[in-house]
């Protein structure tokens, strides 16, 4: 299954099974998105755009309390390199990692190099001592599957791919 259909049936799972108040996705406008894909220098993949444009603006309740949704995500590369130097860690973004979500201020998700479904690490200051950033889901799409199943909750059936 391609990288786009992929995230294509986690958000249609998240709609066919009401897991979200309100789980009509709102999806961005091509203008949106191109403010994302400007906002960071790293270019964005195929699966990250296509769930720009099915769900970027907000899925319901999906991860509430996290600023992973457009207007937000706007300026998170900037806030991730904030925590970083305030942790004294390392320059761990490269100029091709896009920073597409944080959580409360001390922890991120980035996607890591380019492609169509590249990557996700995570840097939390809270997890892992020495704070390095680590690997997270081996490609957007499975960390986007991961984070729908935990928001249905246990004993929920994965979407196919």
């Amino acid at each position: 299954m391609a990288p786009e259909e992929r995230i294509e049936a986690v958000v249609a799972s998240l709609v066919d099974r009401r897991a979200a108040t309100a789980s009509t996705p709102i999806g961005l406008s091509a203008e949106e998105i191109e403010a994302v894909e400007h906002d960071q220098p790293a270019p964005i993949g195929g699966a990250y755009r296509r769930f720009l444009e099915l769900a970027g603006g907000g899925i319901g309740l999906f991860l509430e309390g996290s600023d992973v949704f457009h207007p937000p995500v706007l300026g998170l590369r900037e806030a991730a390199e904030d925590l970083l130097a305030e942790n004294n860690v390392p320059a761990a973004l490269a100029s091709t990692d896009r920073v597409i979500l944080m959580h409360q201020g001390y922890w991120f998700d980035y996607l890591k190099g380019t492609g169509p479904d590249p990557e996700v690490w995570t840097y939390t200051e809270t997890f892992q001592h020495p704070l390095t950033p680590f690997r997270s889901a081996g490609r957007f799409s499975d960390w986007l599957r991961d984070q729908a199943d935990r928001h249905r909750g246990p004993g929920s059936e994965p979407p196919a791919g």
